[in-house]
């Protein structure tokens, strides 16, 4: 792994996903880059979630200072719950993959309960066909038709909290019923205790070049 990608269908998904992992390899000199897919505006009335662009795009930029990673910031984005798979969106992710010789690619977990984390991992999986590495990460908590079973995990120990300071930066309703951040950080710590460190992210691979 040289240059990675990690594309999100909202800004505060890859760092729910992977953080620690995106820091991790930050540290060791890789090129890491962070991808938006949408523009994360929600006005979900029914269950009082509300949240700009603006305001997000200021979060997004302090997180990826806290992980030293490099956020892609002219990618034209779709509206927030209004992204399905087109050739013109997948090409453009593809150029950027090209652009930057992306060997790794960490995208949304297939089986999803958000539509834009759907249509965001059927884009990316196709723009990432040539990649050496796909890696699917899951940035939410919903019961899936198909449980989300990672077998790759990385040792974040000494990158928690950094993960935890870049999700510390989202204001608002992105931290889901003020619990979705402490569920991710939690499961970073049942992957830790099963393979015997810590605190681990894991992954479902579908495809790894060694």
């Amino acid at each position: 792994m040289k240059n990675i990608l990690v594309v999100g269908a909202h800004f505060d998904d890859a760092e729910l996903g992977c953080g620690g992992t995106m820091a991790k390899l930050a540290s060791e000199g890789k090129n890491v880059y962070k991808l938006t897919l949408t523009d994360n505006v929600t006005n979900f009335e029914q269950m009082n979630i509300h949240v700009d662009m603006q305001s997000s795009q200021i979060d997004s930029a302090n997180a990826c200072k806290e992980m030293n990673v490099q956020e892609i910031c002219d990618f034209e984005m779709i509206k927030c719950n209004e992204l399905v798979y087109s050739t013109e969106v997948m090409q453009r992710v593809e150029k950027i993959i090209f652009n930057k010789e992306i060997d790794t690619v960490f995208i949304h977990y297939d089986s999803d309960m958000n539509q834009d984390h759907i249509a965001a991992s059927k884009i990316c999986l196709t723009a990432a066909r040539h990649c050496k590495n796909i890696l699917y990460y899951q940035s939410n908590g919903y019961i899936l038709d198909k449980a989300f079973y990672p077998t790759v995990f990385f040792d974040i120990s000494d990158h928690y909290e950094a993960k935890k300071k870049a999700l510390n930066h989202y204001r608002g309703d992105h931290n889901r019923f003020d619990r979705l951040f402490d569920i991710s950080l939690k499961r970073t710590e049942i992957w830790g205790y099963a393979n015997k460190v810590k605190y681990a992210e894991g992954f479902v691979p579908v495809k790894i070049s060694l």
